[in-house]
């Protein structure tokens, strides 16, 4: 007797170029095949972030767009887009509810729970589990003091009334542990999976005299862009006669234009080049001896992981999952002074903010050749191990398999 097809809703606050959106379409596409459907809810990008929900195709999807899901507070429409979840979880009857990011995972477990007290899940065998992927947090470096303190309530909240939390990283699961979300038998560890079979066949930098570091991502605030152009200014203010390193900013936002303002001011001009968003990921990091990261809170970067396939050599800001891709033993980049750097053993780790050790790390792997082979070989054969797509839906898949083993019973 065939077994019917398992239904899944799953609930993204946008599908922005970014390490969510690239997860939820792989994820998608991927558990078609094995039995599933899927339904995916997204609501709208903010300003020039790029959509990636072309990407959201492939046998038993279905793309929902609610265009009243924003990343932004708004009462009104947050009312409105939870009013119009219910209507399509009434609809959907699903088995699994799977929200990523802080606001569809806000009202998308909310929808969920309505669902499952005084909707259709209250009934036996009919009830929808609730699972939230953490792709990094919302809860330190985004909002003021007070407001952090609320929503970290909040997500103790939801936390609670949720059946399976998800974390990209062990270094995002210890950190909202930490925070008092949800107990440990909740938690699991899913990482990030990546097509990157393309990036693993790029030859390495064939040893250039001039070494371009490029930083891939959004322009915005929290990926404090600003810091990658005042090390390189620092880099060539040094000798600006004989420094070899160029910058390279792939990526588009809000902060572009003073970006391009301030590069111009710190005399980078024919230093640094703004390409705007690229889709072809291999020109990209083929014209790349190394990347530089610079966020101050991340998950798993998608753009890292990219580098690191592409055997780029790796300079990057020690937080969120970062660390987790770049040294085997954490704890031993716990103390970084400022103004100094740490070799780890696939990429250099720096502290979040410091301009002095961002840029005594890129000279120092701007000047030795040795050091950016030895790290892109350790980083693409750890990443082609750990990150392939194929893992992810495996991955993914048993788990829904024991949710609907455990609902069965």
């Amino acid at each position: 007797m065939a077994v019917a097809p398992r239904k899944i809703v799953r609930i993204l606050t946008r599908m922005n170029i970014g390490g969510p959106a690239i997860h939820a379409a792989l994820l998608s596409a991927g558990l078609g095949p094995r039995g599933f459907l899927t339904c995916v809810v997204v609501g709208e990008p903010d300003g020039p972030e790029g959509d990636l929900s072309g990407e959201i195709r492939g046998e038993g999807i279905r793309l929902i767009r609610l265009k009243s899901l924003r990343r932004s507070i708004r009462p009104l429409a947050d009312l409105l887009t939870l009013a119009r979840l219910l209507v399509i979880l009434w609809q959907e009857r699903p088995h699994i509810i799977h929200t990523h990011m802080a606001k569809a995972g806000a009202l998308g477990r909310l929808a969920g729970l309505l669902y499952n007290t005084v909707g259709p899940g209250r009934r036996t065998g009919k009830r929808a589990f609730l699972v939230h992927t953490f792709h990094g947090h919302v809860l330190e470096g985004y909002f003021s003091p007070s407001l952090t303190r609320v929503f970290v309530a909040v997500e103790r909240w939801l936390a609670s009334r949720t059946d399976c939390l998800i974390a990209v990283s062990p270094s995002i699961q210890r950190e909202l542990l930490r925070m008092g979300l949800g107990r440990v038998d909740q938690w699991r560890v899913v990482p990030l999976g990546l097509d990157l079979s393309g990036l693993s066949q790029l030859p390495l930098p064939n040893g250039s005299s001039v070494v371009r570091v490029g930083m891939v991502g959004r322009l915005v605030p929290i990926k404090n862009p600003a810091l990658f152009l005042n090390a390189l200014h620092r880099t060539v203010r040094a000798d600006a006669s004989a420094s070899p390193v160029w910058g390279v900013v792939v990526g588009d936002g809000p902060m572009r234009s003073a970006l391009e303002r301030e590069a111009i001011e710190l005399g980078l001009g024919n230093r640094v080049r703004f390409t705007g968003w690229q889709r072809d990921l291999l020109s990209i990091y083929g014209q790349l001896e190394a990347a530089c990261l610079t966020s101050w809170n991340e998950g798993t970067p998608v753009a890292l992981i990219e580098a690191m396939a592409a055997g780029r050599a790796v300079i990057a800001t020690r937080v969120g999952g970062v660390q987790d891709l770049l040294e085997d033993h954490p704890d031993a980049a716990e103390m970084i002074p400022t103004g100094q750097f740490h070799i780890g053993d696939r990429g250099v780790l720096v502290r979040a903010g410091d301009v002095e050790g961002l840029a005594k790390a890129i000279t120092a792997v701007a000047e030795d050749r040795a050091l950016r082979d030895r790290l892109g070989q350790a980083a693409r054969t750890y990443v082609l191990e750990r990150f392939a797509h194929e893992r992810l839906v495996q991955d993914m898949a048993e788990l829904y398999d024991r949710v609907g083993a455990k609902e069965s019973r």
